[in-house]
């Protein structure tokens, strides 16, 4: 017998103090918890590793994995480790599979991993750890808010979320309402003094605060909301998914309507004044009304569409404008006008995160840039600019809606200015004024108003059109019909007969009264002679019935009372 075989059967008998060789220790990767690791070890044997070496593990002590034996009786081993005295070398389990198969330290592991049947335990370790990770590096250590300026900053956003845009504006998380707004630097100093209780009048103190607000506000960047996401109060609705989630400042939502959504589409109130507004006409416009306000709670324009209340006064149009306003909330919505919207490259800002703008009484010349119109109907960037800030481009998500009597005339005749509008006419003219219409109406009511709205606008989503709106030709001939009345006046109270002439002051008479009859707006004489003219029409001074005036030649009226002569 060798020495080795030898000393392997005595060793184990042997009492006496002795030195061996130190094991070296398993590896542990990062990301493993202790228990994950023991038990992956743990599940292994050593006596499964010695047969997976093609080792004989009927006796003990056995042969050596990493040389020849005549005897083969030199390693012995128990469940934990094993010893060659002939090589005077130790093992565990994880150095003995590491250095008979060659393996690098992971690759060890990740054997282990299998063996035992873990792999899937392992991954779920590591992404564990990985988040963790992340959850660290984002929180200061310990002591550090009190130690640095970033570091009380980084505690000032844990009670106060807050991030700086790269158009150089502060946003600042409301938690009473659920919803980023605009800020600015005297609102951050004033905020971490009775947070953090930081003198910010020192100027020196003062910018370097600011600079750390610029900082950490940037890295804290909320993830973008999805366009189909709707906030009610403090939850998330997604129109597409149905999905309903909490409102946190992880998601970058700037305006939730003010109410919860409730049980029932239950709203007598608001559907009798619906069809009060819409009598004189087809009761399927009260499902417009409906339409309308679902898309106004909505950020995304799909349907590309500008809409125009039209009728004279005491029509029901403002007062419906009034409860889209309080079922919308006071803060998503902003007034302006035509003629500004396209022409100051500032105005557009107003509309930036607002879900609804009221456009006043339009002017016949109010549309010279239709191509910054066409834009505010949605599904194209606009140009944002604040004064003293970096422009940026963004979606616009406010449906511009606009109160007239008519509409003005528009240089662009083409299609895709045309399909844009959505006209609804207010034809019902009431004879006394209730101011009080809105007040009357339950909180229940808007809650319901709600839920309603969620089910009509994923309606929307899917035919994508608003009712009775007609196709491209007929919104073109509604829009004509109510920016140029003028033409539709002669077209059929009038005929073109030569050698006659009318008084341009009676002609604009008896177009006026046509016009109150349809709820258009009145024209003065002068207004009414431009267009004339670039119709085609001759209007010239003539002495008619002994007094000079102006007549239109060529055209009479079919009206008895109208006075006409021949030339």
């Amino acid at each position: 017998m060798s020495y080795a075989e030898i000393e392997a059967i005595l060793r184990p008998l042997d009492k006496s103090p002795k030195k061996i060789k130190k094991i070296k220790k398993d590896f542990i990767p990062q990301g493993i918890s202790d228990d994950i690791n023991s038990t992956i070890f743990s599940k292994v044997s050593m006596e499964s590793i010695l047969r997976e070496l093609g080792i004989d593990t009927s006796k003990n002590p056995t042969e050596c994995f990493f040389h020849n034996s005549s005897g083969g009786k030199c390693m012995g081993w128990d469940n934990e480790t094993a010893h060659c005295f002939h090589c005077d070398n130790s093992w565990n389990k994880f150095s003995l599979v590491r250095d008979a198969k060659k393996l690098t330290d992971k690759e060890t592991f990740d054997w282990f991993a299998e063996k035992s049947g873990m792999v899937d335990e392992l991954k779920q370790s590591r992404k564990e750890y990985v988040e963790k990770n992340k959850k660290e590096e984002n929180e200061s250590p310990e002591g550090y808010e009190i130690m640095s300026r970033r570091g009380q900053i980084e505690e000032f956003w844990k009670a106060h979320p807050f991030y700086y845009d790269r158009s150089k504006i502060f946003w600042l998380w409301d938690k009473e309402n659920y919803k980023w707004e605009i800020s600015d630097e005297i609102d951050f100093c004033n905020k971490i003094f009775e947070t953090l209780h930081v003198d910010t009048l020192d100027n020196q103190t003062r910018t370097e605060i600011i600079a750390g607000f610029k900082q950490v506000g940037r890295k804290h960047k909320p993830e973008p909301k999805q366009k189909s996401w709707i906030q009610f109060k403090d939850k998330i609705y997604d129109i597409k998914t149905g999905e309903v989630f909490n409102a946190s400042p992880k998601y970058f939502i700037m305006n939730p309507l003010p109410w919860k959504v409730g049980e029932t589409e239950e709203i007598p109130t608001i559907d009798k004044y619906f069809d009060d507004w819409m009598q004189g006409q087809d009761k399927t416009w009260k499902e417009v009304l409906y339409e309308i306000l679902a898309y106004n709670t909505c950020t995304d324009k799909f349907m590309q569409r500008l809409i125009a209340l039209v009728g004279g006064g005491s029509n029901g149009k403002g007062t419906y404008i009034k409860l889209t306003q309080k079922f919308i909330g006071d803060e998503n919505y902003v007034a302006s006008e035509i003629k500004q919207l396209s022409e100051n490259q500032f105005e557009p800002a107003v509309l930036f995160g607002k879900l609804l703008c009221v456009m006043g009484e339009v002017s016949q010349d109010d549309l010279k840039n239709t191509n910054q119109l066409k834009k505010l109907g949605g599904e194209d960037k606009i140009s944002f600019q604040f004064k003293g800030k970096t422009p940026f481009t963004e979606d616009n998500t406010a449906t511009c809606i606009c109160l007239t009597n008519s509409m003005p005339i528009t240089p662009d005749k083409t299609q895709g200015f045309y399909r844009r509008w959505l006209i609804v006419d207010f034809l019902n003219q009431f004879k006394e004024i209730d101011s009080g219409l809105i007040d009357r109406i339950p909180d229940v009511e808007f809650e319901n108003l709600a839920k309603k709205c969620l089910r009509i606008l994923k309606e929307m989503y899917e035919t994508e059109k608003f009712t009775n709106e007609g196709d491209f030709l007929e919104r073109e001939k509604r829009y004509e019909e109510r920016s140029n009345p003028l033409m539709k006046f002669i077209e059929t109270k009038c005929e073109e007969v030569e050698n006659t002439t009318t008084s341009l002051r009676e002609f604009t008479n008896q177009c006026n009264e046509y016009f109150r009859e349809k709820h258009l707006r009145i024209q003065n004489i002068k207004q009414i002679g431009k267009i004339l003219r670039e119709e085609g029409f001759i209007i010239t001074p003539r002495n008619f019935m002994g007094i000079s005036s102006k007549v239109i030649i060529n055209l009479r009226i079919l009206s008895k009372t109208t006075k006409t002569t021949n030339i």
